[in-house]
């Protein structure tokens, strides 16, 4: 009963502070309200339970399916429910192709948020001044450049997304634009500023753009036009982070799940404009600080919801919001899903193996204090973790490539690729492709 109330006026404060409608509207949230508060399983979901933090041995067998052989990275995380499959590597690990330096980073950042994008052997990528790049593999060649920004905020480091829809570049930044280029010629076809700065992936759905911004506000644009179509302010965070937020679509029933830098998350039909439910991932009256939340993207498969957050790692009923299992597992990196299994790597350097019903750690390793060459200070934070032919592979914000072996993550293989990496890797065609912090385009094999 205690959870339940708090839930309810934690709905209630979001109602009258934070909900508005804009172009389209959703149905009335008075009768959500209502809903949750009579709802037995409806919930705030928060931890306070000490980080984990031990090492675990457990030789269990773990079953894989076949890798896959993948052509084409279309988008941020790979898939439109942000599922990543087992990939296909050659598992050389050589260092096989390397462009000079193709953009500036006078800024010296990175965003290691950040995917490029390939289809078709030809990779669109972006680097802190603007340019937009469209690159063959093949040819080794720039085919076009584009720069939306030319003079305007000169000394601002850009922050762009991008998603392929159609036959166009869908675009957004940190400025609050979001434009569309002709990815064949580069050419633009609209551009829309919003005002706020986005801070999410993007994802698309036909003619449908998905977005969140910095203040936490959702949108849903045309492709054709960039016009808004539909928008819902949520609870705003006070303090503005570099966390980035993040959606995921299921298609099929045509939900799309979102979690703001509030620690909310929603979910969302589209099609018919309800709110299917709304969960706080933090309660409003602990001592965890909301404004300091952050999460990975959040998977949707199988009647699962799976994300780590700033707090926990939950799995949830994707229908209903329920909480299946929480774990005091801290990680901003998105999971790898298996049929029975989630592996995951957390914020305090650990490697872990858990049982997807049941949420049991099966086993775990702490990965970055094996070696004094392997050790925090010299890796970074991890920034990605990928399955690749059977081996898991993590890279590192200071340029590391690290293989593991997928039963028991013990290290197998681990080199210094770059001196630091300014994009996550993508897997195209059993390779690995990734961008360093001198924006040079790296591929391994």
């Amino acid at each position: 009963m205690k959870n339940e109330k708090k839930l309810y006026w934690s709905l209630i404060y979001i109602v009258l502070l934070g909900c508005s409608f804009g172009a389209g509207s959703w149905n009335d949230l008075s009768e959500e309200v209502k809903i949750a508060k009579q709802r037995k399983d409806a919930k705030i979901i928060f931890s306070t339970k000490e980080k984990f933090n031990q090492e675990i041995i457990n030789n269990k067998e773990l079953n894989l399916n076949k890798p896959v052989l993948n052509k084409n990275w279309l988008e941020q995380n790979f898939s439109s429910n942000n599922f990543v499959p087992h990939l296909s590597y050659n598992n050389k690990r050589n260092l096989i192709f390397k462009t000079k330096k193709l953009g500036k980073n006078n800024f010296n950042i990175k965003n290691t948020d950040f995917e490029p994008i390939m289809e078709n052997n030809i990779i669109f990528f972006y680097d802190p001044t603007g340019n937009i790049f469209c690159y063959s593999i093949k040819r080794d060649k720039i085919i076009w450049k584009y720069n939306f920004y030319k003079k305007m905020y000169k000394n601002t480091p850009k922050e762009i997304n991008l998603s392929i829809s159609k036959n166009n570049l869908i675009i957004s930044d940190n400025l609050g634009y979001v434009y569309s280029l002709n990815k064949k010629n580069g050419k633009i076809n609209w551009a829309k500023n919003y005002g706020v700065p986005f801070k999410s992936n993007i994802k698309i759905d036909g003619d449908n753009v998905f977005l969140i911004n910095q203040d936490n506000k959702f949108y849903i644009i045309s492709e054709t036009n960039g016009k808004q179509k539909l928008d819902l302010e949520t609870f705003p965070s006070f303090l503005k982070t570099n966390s980035k937020t993040n959606i995921s679509l299921d298609t099929n029933k045509k939900n799309v799940y979102f979690i703001t830098s509030a620690g909310e998350i929603y979910s969302l039909n589209y099609k018919n404009r309800n709110i299917n439910w709304l969960f706080s991932l933090t309660a409003i009256n602990t001592d965890q600080p909301v404004d300091l939340f952050f999460s990975s993207a959040a998977v949707n498969q199988n009647n699962e919801v799976v994300l780590s957050s700033a707090l926990s790692t939950f799995s949830m009923n994707s229908t209903n919001g329920s909480l299946n299992w929480e774990i005091a597992i801290s990680s901003n990196i998105l999971p790898i899903l298996l049929d029975n299994n989630i592996i995951l790597s957390s914020r305090e350097g650990f490697l872990l193996n858990i049982d997807r019903k049941t949420g049991k750690v099966l086993w775990s390793r702490n990965i970055l204090n094996k070696s004094k060459k392997l050790n925090y200070q010299s890796t970074g934070d991890i920034t990605s973790i990928l399955l690749l032919s059977n081996s898991i592979f993590l890279t590192t914000e200071k340029g590391y490539f690290i293989f593991l072996d997928y039963q028991n993550g013990k290290i197998l293989n681990f080199t210094k690729a770059a001196k630091a990496f300014f994009s996550k890797p993508i897997v195209i065609d059993r390779k690995i492709i990734i961008i360093d912090n001198k924006m040079r385009i790296l591929q391994f094999n």
